[in-house]
C-alpha cells in the first residue's frame, strides 16, 4: 500500500500528525515556513540539508498572520520533540527551488511586498556601507544594500 502524505494547502492547527514529502529549499524560508525552536536547533542542525527531499511529520501548526511573512502561506510549521524527519534517497518529484523574478519586473512594479522572499539573477556590481538599524522590537541590527546588474 502506498504511503499517504498531507497537502500544504490543507494545513491548519486542527491536528498534530501532519505527514509531508518536501524538498528543503532554504533552511530559513520557503514556500511554507517551518521553524525550529532554539532548544531543538542542535538536534536538527546537522540532519537537514538544503536541496534534499525529506519525509517530515508531527508539527505544531501556528498562524503567522501577525508575524513577518516570508511565504504566501498563512501557516508556519513548528518542529517539536515529536517531529520526525527522514531523508528520501530517490526523490519522487523534481526540485523547483527558485521563483525567479525579472529585475525589470521589480523596477516597473507599483509596489513590492518587502516581506516576501524573491529570487533574481544578476551580477553584484557594488555595495553600500552597512546601515545600523533598530527593529520594531528594539533589537540592533544592520542592513546591507547591494547593487545588482541585469545580465540581459
Amino acid at each position: 500500500m502506498a504511503e499517504s502524505f498531507d497537502l500544504l494547502m490543507d494545513v491548519s492547527p486542527k491536528k498534530l500528525a501532519w505527514n509531508f514529502l518536501v524538498h528543503v529549499v532554504r533552511l530559513w524560508g520557503g514556500r511554507i515556513q517551518a521553524s525550529v525552536p532554539k532548544a531543538l536547533v542542535r538536534r536538527w542542525n546537522d540532519n537537514i540539508d538544503e536541496f534534499k527531499m525529506y519525509k517530515m511529520s508531527n508539527f505544531i501548526v501556528v498562524d503567522k498572520r501577525e508575524k513577518t511573512k516570508t511565504s504566501m502561506n498563512r501557516w508556519t510549521l513548528n518542529f517539536s520533540h515529536r517531529t520526525v524527519v527522514l531523508l528520501v534517497e530517490n526523490p519522487t518529484f523534481p526540485l523547483q527551488a527558485f521563483r525567479l523574478t525579472q529585475i525589470s519586473e521589480l523596477l516597473n512594479a507599483d509596489r513590492i511586498n518587502d516581506s516576501q522572499l524573491i529570487d533574481i539573477m544578476g551580477e553584484v556590481v557594488g555595495k553600500e556601507d552597512p546601515k545600523e538599524l533598530i527593529t520594531s522590537k528594539g533589537k540592533e541590527t544592520k542592513r546591507l544594500a547591494i547593487l545588482v546588474e541585469d545580465l540581459e
